[in-house]
């Protein structure tokens, strides 16, 4: 592996000073002591689908310090990888978390378990000893958002639910956002403008990759339609995350196959990829009130406006015995819409043995295609996922008893659907033509 370890680096998302730039810098990594108060906007779209969910999310912090780590992070390129802490070799107890210590070792690290009252919260004393102190928060008060596609107002401790759907801004849209400050310490009450960026669109889209691209040997390439703001490639496994930094206007950047495969890890092979456009402007002239009995508050105080526009998609390699068409796994040798290789449809027949089949009595395909959508329609339309590949398997036995029951016992959860649409297409609408396929 090619990382080299970073002294001096952050995953958590703290964004840049200016919103449009092509700097290959990223602006996440910045460890400057401050309070810190960030609010997102967010639009995230799944490929192939055509809804987009919105999201809002709202923090202040009164000191990075305490929360700011570089454990676990490496960096390549314009990459930052941040491994997952694994403590199977520890054998961790019942009550202990496994995480970094402060020397930046895996360690299994005792969870604060102290029952206590309301209004206060377990704290760990750095000697490991347990008490209950009073919960203090750190806030903003009440927050509003206008120029919004939708209504946007949220309290301490800012959580925001919505059943609309679509992007909460438009592109390019101007925004206002408002605070009403605190009742107890956090930022002075603020009122200002800011401007959302443009949406992202994958280019080819996520649900287009191949995945023996995804999960070969080599680097891999994601595009998207060119803008003017920062772009984000953003992976994460069962080995940890990645966050690698893009231009924007130049619409494609290769990720290195060392970073996915440290993603990944040596347990599964899947991933969940993500193309992140972000605008974000950031002001640096923040007020705080207040203060705190246990935790410090930094003089600094820094607002993050930042919003998003994200694709996502995960993916998980194929199994033995499959093989990737596009970005899906299948059977060649039962699959009707890839019958012994990708893309080789037996339309509407069914696939034994990566052969497409018919009957030397009739056309069993063209017969089982018209009862699809006339005399078998309902049990057609039901008998989805599991049930059609136990479908085809089952009519591509051409009535061989041994090779049924080795379809019945791999598909198993498509038997009732199954039972239901094979009485219709042998017992009523293909007798004869499907006499060789149903066993007849």
């Amino acid at each position: 592996m090619r990382f080299s370890k970073l002294a001096a680096t952050s995953f958590v998302a703290f964004a840049v000073a200016c919103a449009s730039t092509s700097s290959t810098v990223d602006p996440l990594s910045d460890l400057s002591p401050r309070a810190q108060g960030t609010i997102t906007l967010g639009a995230t779209h799944t490929p192939g689908s055509g809804t987009v969910s919105p999201s809002v999310s709202v923090s202040f912090i009164p000191d990075t310090t305490a929360v700011l780590s570089a454990c676990g992070q490496q960096d390549e390129g314009t990459c930052v990888y941040t491994q997952a802490p694994d403590c199977s070799s520890l054998g961790c107890k019942v009550g202990e978390t496994c995480g970094f210590d402060d020397s930046c070792n895996v360690a299994c690290k005792p969870a604060c378990t102290m029952s206590c009252g309301d209004g206060q919260k377990c704290t760990m004393g750095s000697d490991g000893s347990q008490s209950c102190t009073a919960i203090q928060t750190f806030d903003a008060g009440a927050i509003a958002v206008s120029g919004t596609n939708m209504p946007i107002a949220v309290y301490p401790p800012y959580g925001w639910k919505t059943t609309d759907t679509g992007s909460p801004f438009a592109p390019g849209a101007d925004l206002h956002v408002y605070a009403a400050g605190p009742t107890g310490a956090g930022y002075a009450k603020f009122d200002m403008s800011f401007k959302a960026t443009t949406l992202l669109e994958a280019n080819p889209s996520l649900d287009q990759l191949s995945l023996s691209d995804v999960f070969g040997d080599s680097d891999l390439t994601l595009g998207w339609l060119p803008g003017n703001d920062r772009v984000y490639i953003l992976a994460s496994g069962a080995g940890g995350e990645a966050r690698c930094l893009a231009n924007d206007a130049e619409g494609s950047f290769t990720v290195p196959r060392d970073v996915l495969t440290a993603v990944m890890g040596d347990k599964v092979k899947a991933l969940t990829l993500s193309i992140e456009r972000m605008r974000l402007e950031r002001h640096q002239d923040l007020k705080t009130v207040g203060s705190l009995d246990s935790e410090t508050i930094q003089p600094k105080a820094w607002l993050d406006l930042q919003t998003t526009s994200t694709e996502t998609i995960s993916l998980q390699a194929c199994t033995t015995g499959q093989t990737s068409c596009g970005a899906k796994c299948v059977d060649t040798k039962s699959d009707p819409d890839n019958c012994g290789s990708c893309g080789n449809s037996c339309s509407g027949g069914s696939c034994y043995d990566g052969s497409c089949q018919t009957s030397t009595g009739g056309s069993c395909s063209s017969c089982q295609s018209n009862a699809n959508f006339g005399a078998c329609s309902s049990e057609y339309s039901a008998c989805t996922g599991e049930c059609k590949t136990l479908l085809s398997c089952v009519l591509g036995c051409a009535g061989d008893t041994t090779c049924e029951s080795d379809c019945y016992s791999t598909y198993p959860s498509g038997q009732s659907a199954f039972t239901s649409y094979y009485s219709c297409l042998c017992g009523t609408a293909c007798t004869s033509e499907c006499a060789t396929q149903c066993g007849g």
